[in-house]
């Protein structure tokens, strides 16, 4: 147990200087080195953090060289006390075997009558290691907890309120960007109710959500290659690897600051990619889409913040 705290408290450090040294790089070094690049950094790092377990096995130390020292041989001693000739007990003579008790340091008292031994009670004393790794796990399990219920009933809302897209224009737009990033397994196409743009969905069977009657046009197509982009890069893989690392390490602030760095990194790393595929006369209306997905999230937000007040 203690190795175990040990090594979670070693990678928490490790990995608080490696998210901040990331963060920092976002800032700073944007031109030079892109987000393509920090999303390996977070994927690196997120494979490091998702098994708090050692590098060395128990008990081995990280000396390059081990010597075993041989045991000294065992030296017998001669007995300190001659061999003495069994004499006859005789007057003044005494017993043999009390004095050879007395020889020895043991004498020969008998044991009081009535006495018996008394029960020695072991209390068990309180171990601050367990308590420290049980509230560890216990945190990390309703972390998961949360994130698993969220995304089942995510998951129930998409069985009740999707269903395929039967857009003819959607459909040939989906089948020819598919072909453009040479995907030979493509996600589902769905239509969904109360959708404000579209999205990329689901870890095992992923699906292509678009709002209902929302999006037509030059803005389908950059929405649909901007969802296919992080599909083919399977970036939803890497968020779900930064929110099991978040669960293992709960305690940390800046293992929550790190989610929102991987999403931020994985949506520009997906807008380089697509923009490559794009010509420069393009740029302007995938940016203006872009903008215009934000904007529609966050009037959904202020929305619903209005209606829980």
């Amino acid at each position: 147990m203690n190795l175990i705290l040990l090594t979670l408290g070693t990678l928490t450090l490790g990995g608080s200087a490696a998210i901040l040294l990331l963060a920092f790089a976002g800032r700073s070094t944007r031109g030079r080195y892109g987000a393509k690049w920090r999303c390996w950094g977070w994927l690196l790092l997120c494979l490091r953090l998702a098994i708090p377990l050692p590098l060395l096995p128990h008990g081995q130390t990280g000396a390059p060289i081990r010597v075993d020292v041989p045991n000294p041989p065992a030296v017998t001693r001669p007995s300190t006390v001659p061999n003495t000739p069994n004499i006859p007990n005789g007057p003044g003579t005494g017993n043999t075997s009390a004095s050879q008790g007395e020889a020895q340091g043991t004498p020969n008292q008998p044991a009081p009558s009535g006495s018996t031994p008394t029960p020695q009670t072991t209390q068990r004393e309180f171990d601050p290691v367990r308590l420290v790794l049980g509230l560890w796990l216990l945190g990390a399990c309703a972390v998961l907890v949360w994130n698993g219920i969220a995304h089942f009933r995510f998951l129930s809302y998409l069985r009740r309120w999707s269903a395929p897209v039967t857009d003819r224009d959607a459909i040939a737009a989906f089948n020819r960007l598919g072909d453009q990033l040479g995907l030979d397994r493509r996600p589902r196409l769905l239509v969904c109710q109360g959708l404000k743009v579209p999205m990329l969905a689901g870890i095992f069977r992923p699906a292509i959500l678009l709002p209902q009657g929302n999006i037509s046009g030059e803005e389908l197509g950059f929405s649909l290659l901007h969802e296919l982009t992080h599909y083919r890069r399977r970036d939803i893989w890497l968020k779900l690897l930064a929110m099991w690392v978040n669960a293992l390490y709960w305690f940390n602030p800046l293992a929550w600051y790190m989610l929102r760095l991987v999403e931020r990194d994985t949506e520009l790393a997906c807008d380089e990619a697509a923009l490559s595929r794009l010509s420069r006369s393009d740029y302007s209306g995938y940016g203006q889409t872009i903008l215009a997905a934000v904007a529609r999230l966050q009037n959904r937000e202020k929305e619903g913040n209005q209606d829980e007040e």
